[in-house]
């Protein structure tokens, strides 16, 4: 009862995070500049078939900030029956996620804030992308964020891998929709599908993580 309790407060801690985060049109317009730099620095793995599912999770279901607003609901809603009825090897990646979203967002909002506002976003270069992700001066944030995709990466890569999951987030999607968690159905199988193509999770995360985090590691340390 106590761990399921712990759960519940620390998820909807973050949940709740997310709900405070005003997305502008220019908080959009970062947020699609920056999955675009995503993409180009790892076009050789995304132009692989089997890595593409696995990118555009990432990108799409837990960065966006097209669709959050109406999931970040649900999942409020349906906090107390997960923690009550998940196993909390699924538990640890609803919070991981739920941690990663709200961080994620936390830094853009705090990156957007380094940008004069004369900048169009829309049209940013790298150079004043990097000036204002120094400026930000938030090295152990952006290690953290960096720890969090690589631990939920390997969460979802362990998940795929117990018997009868697949066939139990099949028979799910019926109750979710009628229960009117949709979204949160549709955010697990994409998570859920996107790791099972990759055969071996090792091939893409360990070769993103190293690579973003000697990024970080080169943009903290510009002169």
């Amino acid at each position: 009862m106590r761990l399921t309790q712990e759960y519940q407060k620390n998820i909807l801690f973050y949940l709740e995070k997310v709900n405070n985060i005003q997305i502008t049109e220019r908080f959009k317009a970062l947020q699609q500049w920056q999955a675009q730099r995503l993409l180009n620095t790892h076009l050789s793995l995304y132009e692989q078939p089997r890595f593409q599912p696995a990118m555009n999770f990432f990108k799409d279901e837990l960065y966006s900030a097209e669709c959050f607003h109406g999931r970040n609901r649900q999942l409020i809603r349906a906090t107390p029956l997960m923690c009550n009825t998940m196993p909390e090897s699924m538990l640890d990646i609803v919070l991981q996620a739920a941690e990663l979203h709200s961080l994620s967002l936390s830094l853009d909002r705090e990156l957007l804030s380094n940008l004069p506002e004369h900048v169009d976003v829309r049209n940013l270069d790298l150079d004043s992308w990097v000036l204002a992700y120094q400026k930000c001066g938030n090295q152990d944030d952006r290690i953290q964020q960096i720890n969090l995709i690589e631990s939920l990466g390997n969460g979802l890569a362990s998940l795929v891998k117990k018997p009868l999951i697949h066939s139990l987030l099949k028979w799910a999607r019926f109750p979710a929709i009628m229960a009117g968690y949709e979204e949160i159905h549709h955010f697990v199988v994409a998570g859920f599908d996107a790791f099972e193509h990759l055969e071996n999770a090792d091939d893409f995360l360990i070769p993103v993580i190293t690579t973003e985090r000697t990024l970080s590691h080169q943009w903290f340390s510009k002169n």
